[in-house]
């Protein structure tokens, strides 16, 4: 379906996420104390705790746009991902 997005989410992924979505981070960032209350408020987008997360992009992305500081869910996790890992490093 056009619009969607699917996601094979295993036990890794999980960890992951909850890893990357630290609570500072969701405090510094988002309208949430925690990356469970972000999941809780957005379980009419997808269900978190399938194998298979499917959402609409759009409707994920607008949850973000007016939750967070983040105009997307992928720019959501790509700033959680920096801010955890640190930005990589540009090739010359």
């Amino acid at each position: 379906m056009e619009g969607y997005v699917y996601v094979e989410v295993d036990e890794k992924l999980r960890h992951l996420l909850n890893e990357i979505f630290s609570d500072e981070f969701m405090q510094e960032n988002t309208n949430f104390s925690n990356f469970e209350g972000f999941q809780y408020s957005s379980a009419v987008i997808t269900n978190w705790k399938s194998d298979q997360m499917v959402y609409a992009k759009l409707l994920m992305d607008n949850f973000v746009k007016e939750s967070t500081r983040f105009e997307s869910w992928d720019e959501m996790v790509m700033a959680a991902t920096d801010a955890k890992f640190g930005k990589p490093k540009k090739s010359a």
